[in-house]
């Protein structure tokens, strides 16, 4: 891929990462890491002797697994009015690679490594990313030769306009792993979630399921174990395992391989759709996780469709969770929810109704670690010749983000799929978050977010200047104006209060079909390894 000659920004001035792709046939991730090797036991400080040297090594060679095009499991039946999918499914697939090197293409393949011209549109390959979109009819996945990538991202999204599956289904590429944590959907009547488990890999891995509901940990016996063997994916229907559960969170681990995994999720009331969407692995237990997106239209706390707050302390301790509630104005007060006790392994729903109209970002900080997830519902139209006139609705489901020690990093890339409007919210977090002094939140962070063209080339930059302790939406229209693109990356300077952010689709035709995405982290880059000999008699 032929570079700029011109100053890049900090993430990407990075030592490249090697990539291997979104290979549903097969990479493991392996990260180079700054170290010492010695044949010492651990904990014992080696002797040092003068021949130590810096030996560079480069990142292995890793996959993005991408979810499959949403579809409904039960047989269709009955009378035509009342099908449960009375229309197609349309889906899209749509990579960036971005700051790669020379030469390099990305490749989309089958689960088992098969390649085929239908796979995906035409490679774009301008000067800053390498672009490819196109129509999935199965799992897919991007592969990736190494050298030199920062940034590879990639987007599955099926839209179904009626029906059980109404709703904008969309779902990032994703490493795959060995442990995954889904916070998110349900099984109650009306509700159904198909886990999808997915091995990239060349040999079998073993698969252990534990799931929390609201009442505590769902035993699931004999089902708690699933082989997904190598180069395919195995589907679990939740109700079937994990039945009558009005909330769920999923831990699923891995051994013999890493995998990918999350829940497709759907929800019917009677025969009116209620919602679809994808239920995507966030961060793994914390004292501090963030879910940027959280939409308000000023839904009272008793509204069955008011956005809800999920969050899970896996362990066996009593905890406590303080939210802050960050909006565009600042920090908002959520009357008696400002402290939330948990329940050790029992799912903790928070309504947040209440909340003026607006985007917000919930910061949950907790005295236990922690996952957190959220959902949104959105209002549609009955269509006019609809049996049934009562109004639709969709729903997505938001990804709980990891905030370490040291704070959040907005550095990261989506993939925005082709025909859908979208829009970018960031929100940036102040380091003291004590609802007695959060009001007082100083400073803020520029971020800089900059378009890919479908040709490949660098669209536009936007800088974006977040203040400390709001939530700042950066709308389809300033985006739009700019110029069309297809992934978008985001960057923030070092040292600057840390930034969260995440994309908003809506389907064109009708924006309320929707989802929200949590931002791709920039690729592993290569390292340096310090090696030096050792008296072994020592």
């Amino acid at each position: 891929m032929k570079r700029k000659n011109r100053t890049v920004p900090t993430a990407l001035r990075r030592a490249a990462a090697a990539v291997g792709g979104l290979l549903c046939a097969g990479a493991v991730v392996a990260l180079a890491t700054t170290g010492t090797l010695t044949p010492g036991a651990a904990g014992q400080d080696a002797p040092a002797v003068d021949d130590a040297r810096v030996v560079p090594v480069a990142a292995a060679e890793t996959g993005l697994v991408c979810p499959a095009p949403a579809r409904l499991e039960q047989p269709d039946a009955g009378d035509d009015a009342f099908s449960a999918a009375p229309v197609g499914t349309n889906t899209s697939l749509t990579t960036a690679v971005l700051d790669g090197a020379e030469g390099e293409e990305p490749l989309v393949t089958t689960l088992g490594g098969e390649q085929g011209a239908d796979l995906t549109g035409p490679l774009d390959q301008g000067a800053d990313a390498a672009v490819r979109t196109g129509t999935p009819p199965d799992a897919r996945a991007l592969r990736l030769t190494p050298g030199g990538a920062t940034y590879a991202a990639g987007t599955v999204a099926s839209v179904t306009t009626e029906g059980d599956l109404r709703g904008l289904v969309a779902g990032p590429c994703a490493e795959p792993a060995v442990e995954h944590w889904l916070v998110g959907g349900s099984t109650s009547v009306g509700s159904s979630g198909r886990l999808v488990l997915q091995n990239p890999g060349r040999t079998p891995a073993t698969v252990t399921l534990q799931a929390w509901g609201a009442s505590g940990p769902v035993v699931l016996g004999s089902q708690s174990l699933v082989v997904v063997p190598a180069g395919e994916q195995v589907v679990t229907m939740l109700e079937a395992v994990a039945p009558d559960q009005s909330r769920l969170t999923l831990h699923v681990t891995a051994e013999g391989g890493r995998v990918g995994a999350y829940v497709q999720h759907h929800r019917i009331d009677g025969l009116v759709p209620a919602g679809a969407d994808l239920v995507v692995g966030g961060g793994a237990p914390g004292r501090t996780t963030a879910v940027s997106g959280v939409v308000s239209t000023g839904e009272t706390v008793d509204d069955a469709h008011a956005p809800r707050l999920d969050v899970l302390a896996p362990g066996d301790r009593v905890g406590t969770a303080r939210l802050a509630v960050l909006g565009p104005d600042g920090p908002v007060r959520l009357r008696g929810g400002e402290e939330l006790p948990l329940e050790p392994g029992a799912v903790t729903t928070l309504s947040l109704g209440g909340l003026p109209e607006g985007t917000y970002t919930v910061v949950v900080d907790a005295d236990v670690p922690v996952v957190a997830g959220a959902a949104v519902d959105r209002e549609g139209s009955a269509a006019r010749d609809a049996v049934v006139t009562e109004d639709p609705y969709d729903r997505a489901w938001l990804t709980g983000q990891a905030v370490g020690p040291s704070g959040a990093s907005a550095d990261g890339a989506v993939a925005v799929p082709e025909h859908v409007s979208w829009g970018v919210t960031l929100a940036a977090l102040p380091d003291d978050r004590d609802p007695d002094r959060i009001d007082d939140a100083t400073g803020s962070t520029e971020v800089t977010l900059r378009g890919v063209g479908p040709d490949g080339a660098e669209a536009w930059t936007h800088q974006v200047d977040v203040p400390a302790g709001r939530t700042v939406e950066v709308g389809w229209a300033e985006l739009h104006a700019f110029g069309d693109a297809v992934a978008v990356v985001a960057e923030q300077p070092a040292d600057t209060p840390g930034v969260v952010w995440s994309v908003r689709l809506a389907e064109s035709d009708d924006t309320t079909l929707f989802s929200v995405l949590a931002p791709t982290p920039p690729l592993a880059a290569d390292g340096d390894v310090r090696v030096r000999r050792v008296d072994a008699a020592g």
